[in-house]
């Protein structure tokens, strides 16, 4: 089995540049997947695994690489929720207790432009099911919904490259309507 791998040298999305992401080795064999009701598209390695859900609220694509393991590889989960959300006090405060109660320490809270519009990313860290843990969250308001994105990141090592593989999937995020 021969597996393709190039490396990105294209212009930096503002969050690849907040976490110093540099010459990330990527796959290039990938097909996509949309959402259940046909809103957004991403694109990821052909081999990894994709799940979708969605009920009335929601509508979620979660990937991973299986082949790997917990502690080599990432989770993303991407969801886009029905409802209005606004960058204000009350948000982050609403943040903030929910890493609380996760028992998550919040190393960064920051605003950025993501797919045209503005986000927010919250990097977080902890330790779930025996692991150091790492948590990367992001919200993209759209017309009458908006986007959650988790990044997962189990173990210690290769944070940074698994990390950056991340980012540049989810930059490949494409909304269809």
């Amino acid at each position: 089995m021969i597996i393709i791998t190039i490396t990105t040298c294209s212009q930096k999305s503002e969050l690849a540049l907040a976490f110093k992401c540099s010459n990330t080795k990527i796959e290039s064999d990938l097909k996509y997947i949309d959402d259940i009701h046909k809103n957004y598209r991403i694109s990821y390695p052909k081999h990894w695994k994709s799940s979708l859900y969605f009920d009335e609220y929601q509508s979620d694509i979660y990937l991973a690489d299986t082949t790997k393991s917990l502690t080599s590889t990432y989770i993303l989960n991407i969801s886009q929720k029905k409802g209005n959300i606004e960058f204000n006090d009350d948000l982050k405060e609403k943040i903030y207790l929910n890493s609380q109660n996760q028992q998550l320490e919040i190393l960064a809270y920051n605003q950025f432009n993501f797919i045209n519009s503005p986000a927010i990313y919250v990097h977080s860290k902890g330790f779930r099911n025996n692991f150091s843990y790492q948590q990367i969250n992001i919200l993209k308001p759209t017309i009458n919904s908006f986007f959650y994105i988790k990044i997962e990141l189990y173990g210690d090592e290769t944070i940074d490259n698994r990390l950056c593989e991340a980012i540049h999937y989810i930059n490949l995020l494409q909304e269809l309507k």
